[in-house]
């Protein structure tokens, strides 16, 4: 049986409910037959909700077995290979780890103690952490991160938190690290190892993001930013493009997750609009090509260039709005010119931006090359799926070279990464359910183009829903290795979505995925070299 997360371990109904279900699992596997939802209670802040669920999540790695090759072994070899390069940093130092996974924290102590740190508190905020954030019905990930961000300001207080840290560290002299994507600015008075330099994040805008294109030579699409409506912006030509706008409302940090970003048929907003008032508007083309990612690491003397990975973003009609559901990498013949530039883009940004850490650069496969649109100045979700000790590997590097500690491997990050992103077994999609839901899991499987309810024996999938910092969420485990030779990644996710409307009533709508385009052009930085 799977390992449950430690709070939910923790509590007592889920314990008890662990033990009974592991004596019994043997039994039952062999006589489950029909096809059904599973659902069990409605979702708390307590974890009760998640008793169900887990035990069937057990039984479903059961059908669905993926082989390994001993990657998780390899990552942790080199996790030593970095405590190596940072024993000067933490040897006999105390050290609080704050991250987004509770399963990463045997990791993090691993790590911190060959490198000789004297002792490691690892707080995770899906584990320790979960109860002292308020529930919310509903997060956008910007509010998620902000309402973060909140929680570490109060360890410069006399709060749950400084509490729970001065028991650890009484004298507060331990070293803080606190993983992307969080880059709090107020932390207390322990000294933080590997935060960003604002500039940095200041390019994350999409309405200043085109300048630094500009300036390093990476050619782009044409654009337009638009202060506050006024008589400036006008409505286009209805013969124009499709176009994609991009809102930054004032006094905000840059939206995350495709949040305050539209597509329009022919027109501009409305002048009269409220988004618009409240904020500056990029205007582009919406380009014809494959939607990816080039993402990797600026360390402090070259950068790790991680697999280029194909964006899945199912587009909305009805509202003119994109859905950020996950990544698939480009096939392998297309990787090897994006590598290049990704690595490339890594040392322009170390060049003109003196940047260290992760970064990706979102944007459009063309048949001219590729064009960017957005910059992030962080490890991104992309890992989310990733094994854990591959994720802290990442992190973990991401944060020295902040610091300025050299001798991470560029090579060795480079190769964990590509195997982990080329040879997952599953295509991970995620998003948040708006409408009320149960927590529920139903087996699917391929039939034909389409995915239908089936027994857990005949599963090629898993569609399920649970409880998130976010609010309610869809989460879609899919066999790679039985994804239909005639869908794209992106027909594939659609096709996802659709089932779980029709078998949980999830309310995501009708989705297209991006036309399909032949010929895009993997690693021009423009259109002639």
């Amino acid at each position: 049986m799977s390992k449950a997360p430690n709070w939910m371990c923790g509590h007592p109904s889920i314990r008890a409910a662990i033990t009974q279900e592991s004596s019994s699992l043997s039994t039952t596997t062999t006589t489950r037959a029909a096809a059904r939802t599973i659902s069990v209670e409605p979702l708390d802040s307590t974890g009760t909700s998640w008793c169900t669920a887990l035990r069937q999540i057990s039984s479903f790695a059961d059908w669905m077995p993926i082989a390994s090759d001993g990657g998780a072994m390899r990552d942790e070899e080199f996790l030593g290979t970095i405590a190596r390069a940072t024993r000067p940093q933490f040897t006999g130092e105390k050290t609080v780890v704050f991250c987004s996974h509770g399963v990463d924290a045997p990791y993090w102590r691993d790590l911190l103690a060959a490198a000789g740190a004297d002792d490691v508190l690892v707080l995770a905020f899906d584990d320790t952490l979960a109860s002292l954030l308020d529930a919310s019905a509903h997060r956008t990930a910007a509010q998620l991160l902000a309402d973060r961000h909140a929680l570490l300001a109060t360890l410069a207080t006399d709060s749950p938190l400084s509490t729970l840290v001065d028991q650890f560290d009484p004298a507060r002299r331990a070293i803080l690290l606190v993983t992307d994507p969080l880059n709090p600015t107020v932390t207390g008075s322990r000294r933080r190892l590997g935060g960003k330099h604002p500039s940095w994040g200041f390019f994350e805008h999409k309405s200043v993001v085109d300048v630094l294109w500009d300036t390093i030579g990476l050619v782009r699409a044409e654009s337009a930013v638009y202060d506050a409506a006024g008589s400036l912006c006008r409505h286009l030509s209805p013969q124009g493009p499709d176009l994609v706008y991009a809102l930054q409302p004032y006094g905000e940090e840059p939206s995350a997750g495709g949040e305050d970003i539209r597509w329009a048929s022919s027109a501009l907003l409305r002048r009269d609009d409220e988004a618009v008032r409240h904020g500056r508007l990029r205007i582009m083309p919406l380009l014809s090509g494959v939607p990816c990612r080039l993402h990797g690491v600026v360390l402090a003397e070259k950068t790790a260039a991680f697999t280029p990975l194909e964006l899945l973003v199912p587009r909305r009609p009805a509202d003119g709005t994109f859905l950020c559901a996950g990544t698939f990498p480009l096939p392998e013949p297309e990787q090897r010119p994006m590598v290049q530039l990704t690595r490339w883009i890594g040392e322009a940004l170390r060049d003109r931006l003196a940047y260290r850490g992760g970064f990706s650069v979102d944007g459009i496969l063309t048949r001219d090359g590729f064009r960017p649109t957005d910059l992030n100045t962080r490890v991104t979700s992309a890992f989310e799926a990733a094994p854990p000790p591959l994720r802290v590997a990442v992190h973990a590097s991401a944060l020295l070279a902040r610091a300025g500690i050299p001798e991470v491997d560029a090579a060795g990050l480079e190769e964990r990464t590509h195997q982990a992103l080329n040879r997952a077994g599953y295509l991970t999609l995620l998003t948040v359910v708006r409408q009320p839901a149960t927590a529920a899991m139903r087996p699917v499987c391929w039939s034909g183009p389409a995915l239908v309810a089936c027994a857990f024996e005949q599963a090629h999938g898993v569609l399920e829903i649970t409880a998130g910092p976010r609010g309610t969420v869809l989460s879609v485990r899919l066999r790679r290795d039985r994804l239909p030779a005639e869908l794209s990644a992106q027909e594939a996710a659609v096709m996802a979505f659709r089932a779980a409307d029709d078998l949980l009533d999830t309310g995501l709508g009708y989705l297209q995925p991006p036309p399909r385009l032949l010929g895009a052009v993997p690693g021009q930085r423009n259109g002639a070299t």
